[in-house]
């Protein structure tokens, strides 16, 4: 019961709604939250990259960890703030702080599609 809560959260986190309201990134994160009420999420490492795509342009990489989205940190950011990030309108530049499987941090920022 416990997973599918986690698994429906973080669905709620990488998804915006209806189709139409869909934003796009460049890249997929595997994410995990703790909390039942006021989820936050623990860890938020990239799944896969789309070919091409700016993020891939801009370094992103299978297995780099996000540990900020426009200055909310990871771990501790509330869950429903950082969908609000990525949910903004079309256009929106937003700020993504990685660590890559180096150690290295790097921030970019990527315009939602």
């Amino acid at each position: 019961m416990f997973r599918l809560l986690i698994l429906v959260i973080v669905a709620g986190f990488c998804m915006t709604g209806n189709a139409a309201d869909k934003k796009e990134l460049g890249f997929k994160l595997d994410v995990t939250v703790k909390g039942f009420f006021s989820p936050e999420v623990t860890t938020a490492t990239v799944k896969s990259v789309t070919p091409d795509s700016l993020a891939e342009t801009l370094g992103v990489r299978a297995g780099h960890r996000l540990i900020s989205i426009d200055d909310c940190k990871i771990p501790g950011c509330p869950a429903s703030v950082a969908k609000d990030y990525i949910s903004q309108d079309i256009g929106t530049k937003v700020t993504f702080e990685f660590i890559s499987e180096a150690g290295t941090n790097y921030t970019i920022a990527i315009p939602l599609q």
